[in-house]
């Protein structure tokens, strides 16, 4: 039981990023709204992001791609004269759930003892009623 366990540890990470679909494919399905438990972000098909209601410090707009797998935000604060950068591990992304957890984050306003990586945050698709 043991070595089965320290097998599939040493297996898994090799293997779970091969089981995420495609950069094309995540960036199709993030395209829409999520809601969080304290902001609706919208993820639109042009590469941009806005978050409502505004966070605190007015990133409440910025930047999006994905690269191997991975959402990377950029915005810029107020007063500010280079962008904040976000890198979050997508561990689930599909039409109705997206899990990620932030891997690295750079720039101004970067929060003062920040633990990385963060803890699993998990938003829900916004659906519009028909």
């Amino acid at each position: 039981m043991g070595a089965a366990f320290f097998i599939v540890a040493l297996i898994l990470p090799v293997i779970a990023p091969q089981l995420l679909p495609d950069d094309a494919t995540l960036s199709r399905l993030l395209v829409g709204t999520w809601h969080g438990h304290r902001h609706d972000t919208q993820y639109r098909a042009d590469g941009t992001w806005i978050m409502d209601p505004p966070d605190e410090g007015d990133n409440s707009r910025g930047k999006w791609r994905i690269e191997h797998g991975r959402l990377i935000t950029t915005w810029r604060f107020s007063g500010e004269s280079s962008d904040s950068t976000a890198v979050e591990e997508i561990i689930e992304l599909t039409k109705s759930i997206f899990k990620s957890r932030i891997i690295s984050q750079e720039g101004p306003g970067k929060p003062e003892g920040q633990v990385l990586p963060s803890e699993i945050f998990t938003v829900t698709r916004v659906t519009t009623k028909k």
